[in-house]
């Protein structure tokens, strides 16, 4: 309890200089020039389960985020300066004091920094940067960084960008909480963690001033102590090769374990106004840190290819069909790794269709439907929903059902249906505020009852 309350007043002490930072920054500019956004989001969440040996449980959990945004700071309609936080506070209040001695970092209350940062543009007419807590994403993977982000444009269509700072990782000292970590390992001794900052370097060229084209090659590394945790290049490009014709590719090579562990590529065609066929391949073999357990295993690629058909008749109608495709790899399997003899490749495959058509701007029906069979069972599911405008611009409701037969084809006795509905209510004020309520029942053999309710207050507005 001690150590709590010694954390407390650290944690408002790192909330009230942000925000300090942050007024200082706007206070120079003229009020009538700045732009300021507002958003703030909280969620109250409590659910209660049965299994089908009567086993109750109970959980309570509140989720708060809050963020600020200002724009325009130097009032130059340029946008060159602008500066942006987002905080996030998690309480659950179903924790035990047994679960907090047995889970390593877990925590009843948890205040994190999501984002803080400031952005420049233009500086000295070919610099753009982003200083401060960030969230990074690419080809390569989902990064949270405290560090800086510089592109430097050049004349030729492309752009430098350079990455430096510290990964911020879940649970380390501070107002972290990070969901992008790769999986690895983290040495325990005695309780505690030894966890050592992880330091990112990493460069990429980008295209610039370029309608009809978007391309990226970059690469990054990750280490501490002097060791790579993870070291990758790779990029993504986007090409509109003629009106109502799109490609798309990705890929994603990793150094340390030397294999791609992603490959992509997308075609759309726009046949018509009302119709459009869209297909993508994806081939994806997992990765881990450098010093991740995982890496001791052997592991195959998964090859995923599906194929959607899209119809809209109207600007009030959508329909889809579509189908995909599944191969796993067993390659290395033939060479003894397993006791019992296995295929090389095994594969799955399914179908789904579904239709949409909204009435009025917050008025709408959908209907889903899918299947899947092959490799890992059987799943057959189909769900309808709709939304309800009861008072235009304020009372909205909506309500859906789910339905879900499954086999699962590994694990005997894993078997079942599972039927669920969800009632909503949202009460919107004036487009800048929002209350909803969701309650979402669920019913299996495996679990007699699950109960949610949901309650979700929004604001978000301009000053």
């Amino acid at each position: 309890m001690a150590k709590s309350m010694r954390a407390r007043p650290a944690a408002r002490r790192a909330v009230c200089g942000a925000v300090a930072l942050l007024v200082a920054l706007w206070a120079p500019a003229p009020a009538h020039a700045v732009h300021y956004r507002v958003q703030a989001e909280t969620v109250g969440d409590a659910y209660q389960l049965v299994t089908s040996s009567n086993l109750l449980l109970n959980r309570r959990r509140l989720h708060q985020y809050l963020g600020l945004q200002a724009s325009d700071l130097l009032s130059d309609g340029e946008y060159a300066l602008n500066a942006a936080v987002l905080f996030r506070f998690d309480a659950d209040f179903g924790i035990t004091d047994q679960n907090l001695e047995d889970v390593y970092h877990l925590r009843r209350q948890q205040l994190s920094l999501q984002y803080a940062w400031v952005d420049g543009r233009g500086v000295a007419g070919f610099i753009d940067f982003r200083l401060g807590r960030q969230v990074h994403y690419d080809a390569l993977d989902y990064l949270m960084l405290d560090g800086v982000v510089l592109t430097f444009a050049t004349p030729w269509y492309f752009g430098v960008e350079l990455q430096a700072g510290l990964e911020v990782k879940d649970g380390m000292a501070g107002l972290n909480q990070s969901a992008f970590e790769l999986d690895g390992v983290r040495i325990i001794e005695d309780g505690e963690a030894n966890d050592r900052p992880t330091v990112v370097v990493g460069a990429a060229l980008v295209s610039r001033d370029l309608t009809y084209t978007r391309a990226r090659l970059g690469y990054r590394r990750l280490f501490s102590g002097g060791e790579v945790d993870a070291e990758k290049v790779g990029g993504s490009f986007y090409q509109r090769l003629v009106e109502g014709l799109h490609l798309s590719t990705l890929a994603s090579y990793d150094l340390y374990n030397g294999r791609f562990d992603r490959l992509q590529a997308g075609l759309r065609w726009q046949a018509t106004p009302f119709l459009d066929v869209e297909g993508e391949y994806v081939r994806l073999l997992p990765s881990f840190d450098a010093d991740s357990i995982f890496n001791i295993f052997t592991a195959f690629p998964l090859n995923d290819g599906n194929l959607r058909l899209r119809l809209h008749p109207s600007d009030e109608d959508r329909l889809y069909v579509g189908g995909m495709v599944r191969f796993f790899g067993n390659e290395g399997y033939t060479d003894g790794l397993l006791l019992d003899d296995v295929d090389t490749v095994v594969q799955a495959y399914g179908a789904m269709a579904g239709y949409f058509r909204r009435f009025a701007p917050d008025t709408t029906l959908h209907v889903d439907l899918s299947w899947e069979s092959g490799y890992g069972g059987e799943r057959m599911m189909g769900d309808v929903g709709a939304s309800y405008t009861l008072v235009p611009r304020e009372w909205v409701l909506d309500g859906r059902l789910t339905a879900v037969s499954f086999a699962d084809g590994l694990q005997d006795n894993l078997d079942g249906f599972s039927f669920g509905y969800q009632l909503g209510a949202r009460y919107l004020i004036e487009r800048k505020a929002a209350v909803s309520l969701l309650v979402e029942h669920n019913f299996s053999r495996l679990q007699s009852s699950n109960l949610r309710v949901y309650a979700v207050v929004d604001l978000d507005f301009w000053l």
